[in-house]
């Protein structure tokens, strides 16, 4: 019944018109600066998926968000490293792998998808 409770209180939660237009046209942002700052590009990857599951209803931190929400993610796994290479990029100095951080960009954007936010 716990359960039941917790997924009816979510899954009534959808992005709207107005959430959606500010998710896609973040990612348009998002994508066009990260030849010339990957950093920048991760971070903000990571405070819009911070976003669209608050606007889903969840909240408290993302790793909090990320704990709460699992299931809707078609691959957790990858959302937690990408996440975790953000907390990476926020604290330490030096540059970035563009491998590692275009696989992050990739798993930010599944995510997001995964909400509905059809980018």
């Amino acid at each position: 019944l716990t359960r039941y409770l917790f997924l009816t209180k979510y899954q009534k939660k959808t992005l709207g018109q107005k959430e959606l237009n500010y998710i896609q046209s973040h990612w348009v942002r998002i994508i066009d600066s990260f030849s010339a700052h990957p950093k920048h590009a991760i971070l903000d990857a990571d405070k819009l998926l911070d976003y669209a599951l608050g606007k889903h209803g969840f909240e408290g931190s993302l790793g909090e968000k990320l704990k709460k929400c699992g299931a809707r993610f078609s691959d957790l796994n990858g959302v937690w490293s990408a996440h975790k290479l953000r907390n990476h990029v926020a604290h330490e100095l030096g540059d970035i792998d563009k491998f590692k951080a275009k696989s992050a960009l990739a798993q930010f954007k599944k995510a997001l998808n995964d909400l509905g936010a059809n980018l």
